[in-house]
């Protein structure tokens, strides 16, 4: 038996989400979420086999216990809080994981990426199948992300998202399907690595990382810049993107046709919003490709999403105006592949 101060230091953070769900029916995958019960971030270590958390020295907190759904960028903020005060105040610690809900999983781990610069890695996890379902996918999902966490592979390449027994960049993960356990997904350049055994292998490295510069964290205490999502369609009149100024958003992030195509009318909404000084990025609704600062874009003063989905570019958006950046320097964080 291996001396415990000699085993790998990791801290497990329970933000609660299907991971941390019971239902009374073992077949139940699809309503335990409004009629089963939280378990408590407790239970998640207590699912894995004594030999397993025997592994690791496990410091537990519980975050929260939210579905995902419930969580936003102002918790997020909170939450970075939290990993950065751990971090500093345990040298000795190898990672950070955080169990979260799948739902806005994605949006989470971008968020983290983006506020966080540290070297050790902050893992994701979650589940698609609840804790009381026959072969619940979330146990595995957590021994593979300690073995993450604990990996010095896994320094210096952001916040990661292991699932099923991939390891995906913040940066390029999306969930892709609605209940199959390999829900995770990255569409462009695929997984940075895999989980074989109890071995982490990276087989590959991860593209150039976001940060956005200066104490963030400090001014979305003072609230998170209104920034909406509105998608485009054939035939559109671009209601929506004025109702959304209306509410008064500092920025719009359109989820456009692809290539980066929208209807007339809703152009013509665009660049009234913008004239008024909204924040316009075009993004795409494809799952995979970047959207690119056309011709058309650049004279119009619309900044390009690239390979950013609608929902990440949405949070690089508001952290941006949050900061004050100008346009120039947003159009260059989104021009990171």
């Amino acid at each position: 038996m291996p001396d415990a101060a000699s085993l790998p230091f990791v801290t497990v953070i329970s933000t609660g989400g299907t991971i941390a769900r019971h239902s009374d029916n073992p077949c139940d995958t699809v309503d335990y979420a409004e009629i089963g019960h939280d378990l408590g971030g407790g239970h998640l270590l207590s699912a894995l086999p004594d030999v397993v958390r025997a592994r690791f020295r496990v410091r537990e907190i519980a975050f929260s216990q939210k579905d995902s759904s419930h969580m936003d960028m102002s918790q997020w903020a909170v939450l970075a809080q939290c990993i950065r005060d751990l971090l500093r105040d345990s040298p000795d610690m190898a990672g950070v994981v955080v169990t979260h809900g799948t739902t806005t999983l994605e949006e989470a781990a971008f968020f983290l990426d983006l506020v966080l610069d540290g070297e050790r890695p902050v893992v994701l996890v979650g589940a698609q199948r609840p804790a009381s379902a026959i072969s619940a996918d979330g146990p595995a999902n957590l021994h593979a992300a300690l073995l993450v966490a604990a990996s010095a592979q896994a320094r210096g390449k952001g916040v990661l998202v292991v699932s099923d027994n991939e390891i995906h960049a913040a940066s390029s993960v999306t969930k892709a399907s609605t209940y199959r356990l390999d829900t995770f997904r990255s569409p462009d350049f695929g997984p940075l690595g895999v989980i074989e055994g109890d071995v982490v292998c990276f087989a590959r490295q991860s593209v150039a990382r976001r940060h956005i510069d200066g104490d963030v964290l400090a001014r979305l205490r003072h609230g998170v810049p209104r920034v909406d999502i509105c998608y485009s369609y054939s035939g559109g009149d671009g209601a929506a993107i004025a109702a959304f100024h209306a509410a008064g958003a500092r920025g719009i992030v359109v989820a456009s046709m692809l290539p980066g195509m929208c209807a007339p009318a809703e152009n013509a909404q665009i660049d009234a919003v913008c004239a008024q000084g909204v924040a316009i990025v075009m993004s795409s609704q494809g799952s995979s490709g970047a959207t690119l600062a056309r011709h058309d874009l650049r004279q119009r003063g619309i900044m390009a999403a690239g390979r950013l989905r609608p929902r990440q570019a949405r949070i690089m958006l508001a952290l941006c105006l949050a900061l004050d950046l100008p346009v120039v320097r947003i159009q260059e964080l989104f021009d990171i592949p």
